[in-house]
């Protein structure tokens, strides 16, 4: 992973040996450190290249050639025969998360204002954070994490490419089992923290959504922090409209700002309006009211923006920043994108970044709230269920058949939607289900008409969005 040309404060070799608990080898520890690579592809001169290791690579295979490119010294798990300086450590990727750790704690010692702001949840978090982003960049120097820079090496490297003039960071936190969010506080513990929502994201992994909330929990506190520093977010902002609210609520050992159209939310939607330009909210925080016309499709990313204005608010940005700010919000690619088919001539919402039961449901309420001849929807697989999958596309199949006047299931593995359709009185006509992608790809726009209005959704790595290549 590579962040690009953004270079971290310089740092002498010691340092970070210190910082990582490793050995240098071939070194004074005077050497200069002006960056971090964890892929040798994208060395910048100065860089210290640290070698991961995962099921299909080994990064020390590569420190050779990322010396070649100009690193100035390799962080390795065993020391290589090679001349230039080293520092060997028991663990790369957790040296990696300490130095982060350690990077932080440097910058905050410059820079006591320095504010954390991470992002969770099974859906939305992705969106959220670039609502809170484009509000928080806009007041103040922040470090945004990029889109997929969500986890044990993306929220480090995030970390280190920040400078001293930077005041605040928005992260996301992402998780597969309990512990990775504690992890990742304990790298970079937030003083804003906020959940977007409990759902069935990752539920084949955690058992059910019950466990999710205890993953997804780890956000607000309870790191093993020690003494040294708060063991908890100072603010928790949390779902009003979520069934696990009372659970995040009772979690929270900080001031709680929830949000969401519940009349109990601190920061409350009162009414939400979706046409093919965007979305229409009404908001108030029980002082002031304002209305936003947000360039996203759907009522759940009124809820993110409901998120983001309540981290406005935590952060004391006037609302009519955010207001205009979230007003030209640019959302994430394939997040219900609008995109021009021809032929036939029909709008297509692109929403095939990533997919799980709750969202596809969601996303198949926009397509029912826009106008349009005739609503379509393109489904395939989702994946992670484990033994919620049959009932997980069973269930999205029941939405679709409310919603959707032709539903086109894409893979064997996803069929079990057409017979959710169909257990919901949906006419086998109004069913077309393609056994593969390839079969798909030569054939659905066969059964489009103009002025259709098409969704596409299925888990990234169905690449629905090839459909439209």
């Amino acid at each position: 992973m590579d962040l690009g040309d953004d270079e971290m404060i310089p740092l002498p070799l010691h340092l970070i040996a210190q910082w990582t608990e490793g050995r240098l080898v071939n070194s004074k520890g005077d050497e200069q450190v002006s960056g971090v690579s964890t892929d040798s592809r994208g060395i910048c001169q100065g860089d210290l290249f640290i070698a991961l290791k995962g099921e299909r690579f080994d990064g020390h295979d590569f420190a050779a050639e990322a010396i070649q490119k100009g690193a100035v010294a390799i962080l390795v798990a065993r020391q290589l025969p090679l001349s230039a300086p080293q520092i060997v450590v028991a663990d790369t990727l957790r040296a990696l998360g300490n130095l982060a750790a350690n990077y932080l704690n440097h910058l905050k010692c410059a820079n006591g204002n320095l504010r954390v702001i991470a992002v969770t949840g099974s859906s939305g978090k992705t969106t959220t954070k670039m609502m809170i982003a484009s509000i928080v960049q806009s007041v103040m120097p922040t470090v945004v994490s990029p889109e997929s820079f969500n986890n044990e090496v993306g929220v480090p490297l995030t970390i280190l490419q920040a400078k001293p003039e930077h005041s605040a960071f928005v992260l996301e936190y992402a998780m597969r089992k309990k512990g990775d969010i504690k992890y990742l506080c304990k790298i970079a513990p937030p003083n804003v923290a906020v959940i977007t929502n409990i759902g069935t994201a990752h539920i084949g992994l955690l058992g059910s959504r019950q466990g999710i909330a205890e993953a997804k929990v780890e956000i607000l506190g309870d790191w093993g922090m020690g003494e040294k520093e708060k063991d908890y977010a100072e603010v928790s902002v949390l779902p009003a409209d979520d069934d696990f609210f009372a659970f995040l609520r009772e979690r929270a050992k900080g001031e709680v700002v929830s949000f969401g159209f519940s009349p109990t939310a601190n920061v409350r939607g009162l009414n939400c309006q979706v046409d093919m330009d965007g979305t229409t909210l009404l908001a108030t925080d029980g002082e002031r009211t304002v209305s936003v016309k947000l360039p996203v499709l759907g009522e759940h990313n009124a809820r993110n923006a409901l998120a983001a204005l309540a981290v406005a608010k935590v952060l004391d940005t006037d609302w009519d920043i955010a207001v205009e700010v979230l007003r030209k919000f640019q959302p994430p690619k394939m997040r219900l994108q609008r995109q021009w088919l021809d032929p036939p001539g029909c709008w297509v919402i692109n929403d095939a970044y990533n997919a799980n039961p709750d969202s596809v449901k969601a996303a198949l309420r926009t397509l029912k709230a826009l106008p349009a001849k005739r609503r379509v929807a393109v489904l395939g697989e989702m994946l992670e269920l484990g033994e919620f999958h049959q009932q997980g596309h069973y269930e999205v199949g029941q939405v679709a058949a409310e919603t959707v006047d032709l539903l086109i299931v894409v893979g064997e593995n996803a069929f079990a939607i057409a017979e959710g359709a169909e257990s919901c009185g949906m006419s086998r006509e109004k069913i077309v289900k393609f056994e593969t992608f390839e079969a798909a790809k030569a054939n659905w726009k066969e059964f489009l008409l103009p002025e259709d209005v098409v969704l596409l959704k299925a888990s990234r790595a169905v690449g629905l969005e090839r459909l439209i290549v």
